[in-house]
C-alpha cells in the first residue's frame, strides 16, 4: 500500500489499514488489508493526510495526500498543469 491513511479495529482482533494504492495506469485506488496486530503502530506512524486544493494556475480542486510534517503543498503537486 501505498498511502496508508487509517489504521482501524474491525470487530474482536481483527485489524485493518486503509489507503491509497497504484493501479495498472498508475492511477490512485482506495483499498484496504487485514494486518497484524503487531503492525499496528508501524503503520500508524505511516499514515498521510487527505487535504483538498485549489492549484492557483488552473483553479482546480484536487486531493493532496502528505505526511504531517509537510505543511504545504509543493507547486508541482498539481495533477491537471503537471501533465
Amino acid at each position: 500500500m501505498e498511502y496508508v491513511v487509517s489504521v482501524s479495529k474491525k470487530g474482536k482482533n481483527v485489524w485493518k489499514i486503509y489507503g491509497y494504492d497504484f493501479n495498472e495506469e498508475d492511477k490512485l485506488v482506495f483499498s484496504s488489508e487485514r494486518i497484524n496486530p503487531l503492525l499496528i503502530w508501524y503503520y500508524k506512524l505511516k499514515k498521510h493526510r487527505r487535504q483538498k486544493m485549489m492549484c492557483d494556475e488552473c483553479n482546480r480542486v484536487f486531493t493532496w495526500v502528505h505526511k504531517w510534517y509537510e505543511k504545504t503543498c509543493p507547486e508541482s503537486e498539481c495533477p491537471y498543469c503537471y501533465v
